[in-house]
């Protein structure tokens, strides 16, 4: 049985290949951004493509509030990168190998159940936020996690003004 995380934890590290051909690590994404995890099964899966169509509609509102959107599969790198462009998804699939799915309490499927798709929203601190596991609605569930990111500061609320007005110094000449 595999043991859950629960918000405040820390986030399982991963290392996993991409549908953009390279190595993503978490450590590296969440020094940027927040990052949000879609763990699903099957790639042909009707509900699959329906959450996916709905995490890639609402790419532009989440990477606003600076997250950073993964879905993550143990389906072969061909079906995760046909899969990525039927639906033209903005964001990167990961193929989980090396189950590191369990690591987020996400149980492997078996002959007789695929396992349903989970969320898992990952803070810049490498802390669990918010995670639906299993997530009904997705509509439901980016409405919740919208909410509470329109809570939190800003990724720029913690830079000393000295910081913030150098850089965008920088950026205006």
């Amino acid at each position: 049985m595999t043991e859950r995380i629960s918000i405040g934890d820390e986030a399982p590290d991963f290392d996993l290949s991409s549908t953009e051909g390279v190595l993503l690590m978490l450590r590296d994404e969440i020094t940027r951004t927040s990052v949000l995890l879609y763990f699903f099964d099957d790639p042909s899966a009707e509900v699959t493509r329906r959450d996916l169509a709905e995490l890639a509609g609402r790419t532009r509102t989440l990477a606003a509030a600076a997250v950073k959107v993964f879905g993550v599969s143990p389906s072969k790198m061909p079906p995760l990168q046909s899969l990525q462009a039927d639906l033209g998804l903005p964001f990167p699939l990961l193929r989980d190998d090396r189950a590191f799915s369990e690591a987020y309490g996400v149980a492997p499927s078996t002959e007789e159940q695929s396992s349903s798709p989970a969320l898992c929203l990952v803070d810049r601190c490498q802390k669990v936020v918010w995670m639906a596991n299993p997530a009904g609605s997705v509509t439901d569930a980016l409405v919740q996690i919208e909410s509470m990111l329109e809570k939190q500061d800003s990724p720029t609320s913690n830079y000393p003004k000295s910081v913030i007005n150098r850089l965008v110094d920088l950026w205006v000449n």
